[in-house]
Parts: structure tokens; C-alpha cells; sequence
């Protein structure tokens, strides 16, 4: 979300001052425990999150690996006597993706998002809530697990608006409302709040294994989060980027076996440096969300 997805865990500033990451209040350093609140400029520069694709989890925002480190997964290669990787038929096909996602109403989650190019690939948690045709709230946890502050999108209402506004303290400065892809909510931020949710991850996809030039392949199943995933891995020529994402030259996605939905979705450059990681944990589809869940 240019507005709203990106960045730390913690939700800290950009240390190099270009962070858009959606924050009203900054941790001056980890482990002080203080935080100061932010002017209004500030708070747009520092507090406007790219979402990407969209998608939030539980209790808390805990220390996670940097973007660029090895992710800790269980997958094992299938291997022939000689040891070599054979071609693995896919289970199942993207369309499959695709009609799965359509008997989709709604769904809420806990989002957990890494860039690289928003303060070095730090983790921060979002607890997502997503309506179809495309409403969104988004609520960032603090590393105490509280929500420290929380967007909202809806399309064809509040004049095309992102409504953002902080926990605490921070909500005396109100509610703000921002052209979510305004230049300053896509300073340093790739994805608006527009393109989040496992909706836009599929769309994506699908326009790759479109796309000539771009080859993809079946990896096989592993476990995440003691569930079942199969996993695909797509790769782009020359200077295609895969997944829209400019500099990507490969990614992975895991597909939950028995929701047939993506669940995580990994981007690499051509030197194989992890640029994107997006995980969608505790999916809960088809639940009762009214428009209250959708207002500030």
C-alpha cells in the first residue's frame, strides 16, 4: 500500500528518511521503549505504507529475519536414483487458484510483510480484514501485540480515499484522508493499498504464466505452519520482471493444498537477493464482516 504495507515490524522511520511506511509514531531505538509523537508532515512521510498484495496475523509483531536472509522452510526435493531433479507434474492448475478465490466472500488474516527497498526488510504484522468487491482495513500491531494504528479502503466510497489514523495518543491529530496514490504515499513504496489482498497476488500470477518469456515449474509440497503447501516457482528473461515487481527476476509462491489459495509469496532478483516476502497466516474464509468493519 503505498499507503500502507511496507516497511518494519516495529514500524520504525526509514533510517535513511524514505520510508512511506503508514506510522504516526516513531521508536527512536530499539529497546528505549519511548516513542515522540510525529508532526502531520512526518506522519505522512513516515506513516504511508505500500500494501502490495495484499495480505495479518496474530498477536504481535515479533523480531523477524531481514528480508534478504534464508527463509527457514521444510520442503525436500523429490530425487531419482542418480539423484537429479525430475520434471513433477503440478496438482493442480492456476485456474484452480482462481475458482477457489471466487467462492470467496471475505476473509481475515494475519499479513506479515518484508521489502528490502522499506527499511532494509524488516517484518511488520498487519491484521487484514478484506470484502469483496475490494474493501480493506488494515491494523498494525505493535511488538505488544495492540494495534498501533489502522487504514481503511474502500472502493467507490470516501472519494477514492485512504482513511488512515494512529492508536493512542495519536488519534487526538484525527483521521486522515489520502489519495492512496499520491506522490507522497508512493515515495519510496511500491504497492498502493489498491493492489493488496490475495485477489491482486493471483492477478499477478495469472498475467505471468501469460506472459512469453516467463517460465514457471512445480516445485513440490512442503509444510507451513503445519499445513500442507504446494510450491511454484516462476522465472523471468532478459529484463522481464515476474510479478510486476521491476527487478524481480524469480519468485516462489506456496499454494495452501487444501484452501487452493496462496499463502506466501517470495521475490528475488537476479542474484537470487530476496527483494519481497509476504505471508498470509490464520486465514479465516467467509466471515461476517459488516460495513463497521470497514469505517473510522
Amino acid at each position: 500500500m503505498s499507503l500502507l504495507l511496507s516497511g518494519g515490524m516495529h514500524f520504525a522511520a526509514n533510517p535513511q528518511g524514505a520510508s512511506i511506511r503508514f506510522r504516526f509514531t516513531e521508536t527512536i531505538r530499539p529497546g528505549n521503549g519511548h516513542r515522540r509523537l510525529m508532526t502531520k508532515r512526518s506522519m505522512l512521510t513516515h506513516g504511508l505504507v505500500s500494501l502490495t498484495l495484499l495480505f495479518a496475523s496474530g498477536p504481535g509483531c515479533r523480531s523477524a529475519p531481514r528480508a534478504d536472509s534464508p527463509a527457514k522452510t521444510s520442503y525436500q526435493k523429490p530425487k531419482t536414483p542418480n539423484n537429479s531433479m525430475p520434471a513433477v507434474p503440478a496438482p493442480l492448475k492456476w485456474d484452480d487458484v482462481a475458482s477457489s478465490y471466487e467462492r470467496v466472500g471475505a476473509y481475515v488474516c494475519l499479513y506479515e510483510k518484508e521489502e528490502r527497498a522499506i527499511s532494509n526488510g524488516e517484518q511488520q504484522s498487519i491484521r487484514l480484514s478484506f470484502r469483496k468487491p475490494f474493501d480493506v482495513r488494515l491494523e498494525w500491531l505493535n511488538d505488544r501485540g495492540k494495534v498501533d494504528q489502522t487504514a481503511v479502503y474502500r472502493q467507490g466510497a470516501n472519494n477514492g480515499k485512504v482513511l488512515a489514523r494512529q492508536s493512542g495518543l495519536g488519534s487526538l491529530l484525527g483521521t486522515l484522508r489520502l489519495d492512496p496514490n499520491e506522490s507522497l504515499a508512493l515515495e519510496d513504496s511500491r504497492h498502493p493499498i489498491t493492489e493488496v489482498g490475495l485477489g491482486k497476488l493471483i492477478e499477478r500470477v495469472q498475467r505471468d504464466t501469460a506472459m512469453p518469456g516467463i517460465t514457471s515449474r512445480f516445485l513440490g509440497e512442503e509444510t507451513l505452519d503445519g499445513r500442507p503447501a504446494y510450491k511454484f516457482e516462476f522465472k523471468a528473461e532478459a529484463d522481464k520482471p515476474v510479478g510486476g515487481l521491476a527487478g524481480a527476476a524469480r519468485s516462489v509462491i506456496w499454494i495452501d493444498r487444501e484452501m487452493k489459495l496462496p499463502v506466501k509469496l517470495e521475490l528475488y532478483n537476479a542474484t537470487n537477493i530476496l527483494l519481497e516476502r509476504h505471508r498470509f497466516k490464520n486465514v479465516l474464509l467467509n466471515p461476517k464482516l459488516t460495513d463497521k468493519t470497514f469505517a473510522l
